[in-house]
């Protein structure tokens, strides 16, 4: 069986020939032409924008590419996949890998906008000692839009520092925590909600659903989070519910486009913190994203399901 990665990583190759003496492992670089004597029956591919090595492959009907079975997306995203060549092939990602610092930050973002971190910090004497106006985060209701793998580890921690906590559901959910409440619309799920959260992923029912309309729901003053695509918020209807105060605050490590240009608006206004995707970053996080494939293979080889799997209809 021949595998195909699209960068050397010594680590990853010994744990992908550890599995099995039938896997022939083939390594090449990122936008290095996959030959045509190479048919592939498991094909692990870059998560980016731009991946002319996968177009190229599955584009070129003179490449014998019939043992294809099967891609793996080496990310948690598959916004940028070419859905329209993969055919009836299995496709899976690392989804959830990222999770945890992910939901670690969203916390921080939380957490700081109560306490009025940073600006609490002094460095000379400050007009009152022992005097400050600060919220207190138990209590408060944090609303998420998006009850993944992200959603799931951000209600552990929330409900840990005694937040209410609303999940939008559209239809029945039965495996929710203790302490969580499903909505079925955006209004009842933004209308008393303290800080929102956005991790839902980037698809044509996602796209701008935070708008001018959807913005009114909110309570006066709610902060805006977004870990998930910067697709799903309307710029400009975002920047009226800043000025207008509808929005306190929006913390946003995600944005449209990336990487932002310099002089954008969003770089200076006083009510917008502005991270450059970084919510996901930790230790170990390329060992991380590889985990999920080794284990997958393993599946493979023994006829198990894959986790991970893309609805190729809903591509996510």
């Amino acid at each position: 069986m021949q595998i195909v990665i699209p960068f050397q990583s010594p680590e990853l190759e010994l744990q992908i020939q550890q599995l099995s003496q039938s896997i022939e492992l083939i390594v090449l670089s990122p936008n290095e032409v996959i030959p045509a004597t190479v048919n592939p029956e498991v094909l692990l591919t870059l998560g980016v924008e731009e991946n002319h090595q996968l177009v190229a492959f599955l584009s070129d009907k003179s490449n014998d590419n019939s043992a294809l079975q099967w891609l793996h997306v080496f990310g948690t995203g598959v916004d940028y996949f070419p859905f329209d060549l993969i055919g009836n092939r299995l496709l899976t990602c690392s989804r959830g890998a990222h999770s945890l610092p992910i939901a670690e930050w969203v916390m921080a973002m939380i957490l700081t906008a109560d306490k009025n971190l940073p600006d609490a910090w002094v460095s000379q004497p400050p007009e009152q000692w022992h005097s400050a106006e600060l919220a207190q985060t138990s209590g408060k209701t944090l609303a998420l839009l998006g009850f993944g793998s992200i959603g799931r580890l951000v209600t552990e921690r929330a409900l840990a520092f005694g937040m209410q906590v609303k999940v939008l559901a559209r239809r029945p959910r039965n495996n929710l925590p203790d302490g969580v409440n499903a909505v079925s619309d955006l209004s009842a799920l933004l209308s008393d909600a303290d800080h929102v959260v956005l991790a839902a992923p980037a698809t044509a029912d996602t796209h701008h659903i935070i708008n001018q309309a959807t913005l009114k729901y909110c309570k006066q003053g709610a902060h805006l989070i977004n870990v998930a695509r910067g697709s799903l918020i309307e710029q400009q209807a975002l920047r009226e519910s800043l000025d207008n105060g509808q929005l306190r605050l929006a913390s946003l490590d995600v944005v449209e486009p990336e990487p932002l240009p310099a002089g954008h608006w969003l770089y200076q206004h006083e009510s917008v913190r502005l991270s450059p995707h970084i919510s996901w970053s930790a230790p170990q996080i390329l060992e991380r994203l590889a985990l999920p494939f080794v284990e997958n293979i393993r599946a493979y080889l023994e006829g198990q399901p894959l986790q991970g799997l893309v609805d190729l209809e809903q591509r996510y």
